[in-house]
């Protein structure tokens, strides 16, 4: 669990600078450092399936940052940003 916040706050961090420049290929690092944690939450009852769908949501921003729609990026990002903060404000107040 230690190596698994680190890479996930990295991961968040680089998909804001990804999209503030226009870089798809950070998006597709990002969705490399989110692997760990979405295969962790995948393995745990309420986040089976939705595990799994961050990382698709990082290459979806990036094909999107590909076609020029940098909106559709964003909003592709925005549920990973509201999981990982709700995810933390859980484990903070355990």
């Amino acid at each position: 669990m230690l190596i698994f916040w680190p890479f996930t706050i990295i991961s968040l961090i680089l998909a804001i600078i990804a999209i503030a420049l226009n870089k798809r290929k950070i998006l597709y690092i990002s969705s490399i450092l989110i692997l760990p944690m979405s295969l962790y939450l995948a393995a745990t009852p309420r986040f089976e399936v939705w595990g799994l769908i961050f990382p698709l949501l990082y290459v979806g921003a990036g094909i999107s940052l590909k076609k020029k729609k940098r909106w559709m990026a964003f909003w592709l990002v925005v549920p990973i940003f509201l999981a990982f903060a709700w995810l933390g404000y859980i484990v903070i107040n355990q």
